[in-house]
Formats: structure tokens, C-alpha cells, sequence
């Protein structure tokens, strides 16, 4: 699994269950995985997007010192 373009699939998950790559209990013939590990495992493969600190680029919303209000300030 290391493409980044690689779609996971269900064949992924069970080998990495069987790898112990995802904790699991094993009951009779049955895995029983816990809901976090397995959202640790694939937060792992494709992480959160991160909120970028880059101002925007004025080409897409102009200067912001020639900004101003549409509507008059009414508050007094």
C-alpha cells in the first residue's frame, strides 16, 4: 500500500488484519475488530487534509486594502 493512488479495498483490510497491522479478537472463525483501530489504520494510509496557513492569493479575491463594505455601517 504505499501508491497514494492505490484504492483501498476490502482485500487490503483483511490482510492487514491478518498481518496484526489492525488489532483484532478472534472468536471461532470470526475477526472482530475495534471501529477506532480501524480508523487509525486508514488515517495512517491516507491522512486528514491539513488546513493550510498561506494567505489566499489576491489574484482570486483582490486586494484586501481595496476592500470595503457593500452596505452602509448602520451601528452606532
Amino acid at each position: 500500500m504505499s501508491s497514494s493512488s492505490h484504492t483501498l479495498t476490502f482485500g487490503d483490510v483483511c490482510r492487514a488484519i491478518a498481518e496484526g497491522q489492525i488489532p483484532s479478537a478472534i472468536e471461532g472463525s470470526v475477526y472482530q475488530i475495534n471501529a477506532f483501530e480501524l480508523r487509525r489504520y486508514l488515517n495512517a494510509l491516507s491522512p486528514l487534509p491539513s488546513i493550510s496557513t498561506e494567505p489566499f492569493p489576491e489574484s482570486l479575491y483582490g486586494s484586501s486594502s481595496s476592500w470595503s463594505p457593500s452596505a452602509p455601517n448602520t451601528f452606532s
